[in-house]
């Protein structure tokens, strides 16, 4: 149904919603928790449910420490959506809904009764923005054991490979958070995953080892996948299924549509909760507290070196103070320098701190615009410098690898990608809208054809080239845009 619901033609809006909350790209409207896992697929329990109270109970694990914000959104559902259970912000503490509806503690969830649906359905939610940080989940104790012998829990026909590849991907990691963030990057970032909306989503036991090799799918397959590996890994693991926040409209309200659906893994910490993480590349935002580096482990109340002669504050910035959560990601953040103290022996003069301050301020003010522009060029050089194997299977990684720098150079260039399309309508809309002329057109059309191959012929002859049909594409972009539009796709480029 989700897949369904992905590959429409038309996004036709399920959800309007107006909120209080000055950012929504952690509003993710959940309808269910899936959380039971019998190796063929992933259910919602059947459990208990009671009245709707006023106040619903604090969030299970929520420990006092946590930042914790309220926040106001008032929703109103399409009178064609007919859906059993309510799409609600996570965790809900207040629901005010007319109508037959019960709420089921396990999973927070409010579910109609006696056949009461979401139809035209208009409601107003109070709910928690959590906001842990990175430590915070790295220093978690272990949780209950109730909920880590239940949501733990994997059949004995899961795969033996499943719980050998998180194992490979976590290796290093000192504790369950590391690991989550290690599974996250894997599937998100570095494990060379496809998001695919036109996949088979597959069913058995076998489906996973199927995905964790051809590494291509849609939100189903990321995000039941880094469930079941979370918890071969021991750390408490379910599957939410609802809507990513949707698109800000110019009356201040947000509109969610169609190919807004989507699942999610939640994993839980104790002190924090039910915590949200994105493995599906692609696919809404990855949470601020999985973008932080890595606690080290070392207490930071014990000092490593010996404190100087003053202990008044630096008001230089560190390099935790001046690194953004994307520019830790891309590791170009460095060491700060150690400061030494200012003995005032300058006369008045600038001190070292200042000027290693300022210094590092002109850096960052050169550095931090052009991160996308040197982001972009390292992906490209990635994608397309042919280097690898030389098997049949690494030639056709090397295509799909050359089909996404060309989808996200149209995308630089304004041709936004439409992942609903086949590798030929994508092409063909991709030269109309580019104007692209005979020879970018047919190296285009080309690179189209040698991914149909790969993909979908019972035996696939990766055709050689394909770089070079991409960088004549690329070339025949630029030559078709105005000075503008092509310093925009070199110093803003809209893929990175």
């Amino acid at each position: 149904s989700l897949q369904d619901s992905l590959n429409q033609p038309e996004n036709k809006e399920v959800l309007r919603y107006r909120t209080s909350s000055q950012t929504t790209q952690d509003l993710y409207l959940r309808i269910v928790a899936l959380d039971r896992f019998d190796g063929t697929s992933w259910k919602s329990s059947e459990r208990h449910v009671t009245d709707v109270p006023d106040q619903l109970p604090s969030p299970s694990g929520l420990g006092p420490s946590v930042q914790v914000s309220s926040i106001d959104t008032s929703i109103s559902a399409a009178d064609w959506y007919a859906q059993n259970w309510l799409p609600l912000p996570y965790p809900a503490s207040k629901v005010e809904i007319d109508g037959r509806w019960r709420y089921e503690p396990e999973g927070r969830t409010l579910v109609g009764d006696r056949g009461q649906t979401t139809r035209g359905a208009r409601y107003r939610v109070t709910s928690l923005l959590v906001e842990p940080t990175a430590e915070q989940l790295a220093d978690a104790p272990a949780a209950p054991s109730r909920l880590r012998s239940e949501y733990t829990k994997v059949p004995d026909s899961l795969p033996s490979v499943v719980a050998r590849t998180a194992r490979g991907v976590t290796a290093g990691a000192s504790n369950a958070y590391e690991k989550a963030v290690k599974l996250q990057d894997w599937f998100a970032v570095s494990g060379g995953f496809r998001y695919d909306t036109q996949v088979q989503s597959g069913s058995g036991s076998a489906a996973i080892v199927r995905f964790l090799k051809q590494r291509e799918g849609f939100c189903v397959h990321f995000s039941f996948s880094m469930a079941a590996m979370a918890r071969t890994l021991g750390i408490p693991a379910r599957v939410a299924v609802g809507f990513t926040p949707g698109t800000a409209q110019a009356d201040g309200t947000v509109s969610v549509g169609l190919k807004d659906a989507h699942a999610w893994p939640e994993l839980y910490f104790e002190g924090v909760g039910w915590t949200r993480f994105e493995p599906t590349p692609s696919r809404g935002t990855q949470p601020d507290y999985t973008m932080e580096q890595t606690p080290s482990g070392t207490p930071t109340d014990e000092p490593t070196t010996e404190p100087s002669e003053t202990s008044e504050p630096s008001a230089a910035p560190t390099a935790s103070d001046s690194c953004s959560p994307e520019m830790k990601k891309l590791g170009t953040c460095g060491g700060a320098a150690a400061q030494q103290p200012d003995n005032g022996a300058s006369g008045g003069g600038w001190s070292a701190t200042k000027v290693t301050s300022w210094s590092s301020l002109a850096v960052l003010l050169v550095v931090v615009p052009l991160l996308p522009m040197l982001w972009r060029r390292r992906i490209r050089t990635r994608r397309l410098d042919g280097s690898g194997g030389r098997t049949e299977q690494d030639a056709t990684d090397r295509i799909l690898a050359a089909w996404r720098e060309l989808t996200d150079s149209a995308w630089d260039f304004g041709v936004m990608p439409d992942d609903s399309l086949t590798s030929r309508r994508a092409v063909a809309r991709m030269v109309r809208i580019a104007g692209l002329d005979d020879e970018p057109a047919q190296a285009a059309q080309r690179v189209a054809t040698a991914v149909e191959q790969v993909l979908y012929a019972p035996h696939p002859r990766p055709a050689a080239g394909v770089a070079d049909d991409v960088r004549l594409v690329v070339a025949g972009l630029r030559a078709k845009a105005g000075r503008r539009e092509r310093l925009r796709a070199l110093l803003a480029p809209r893929s990175a």
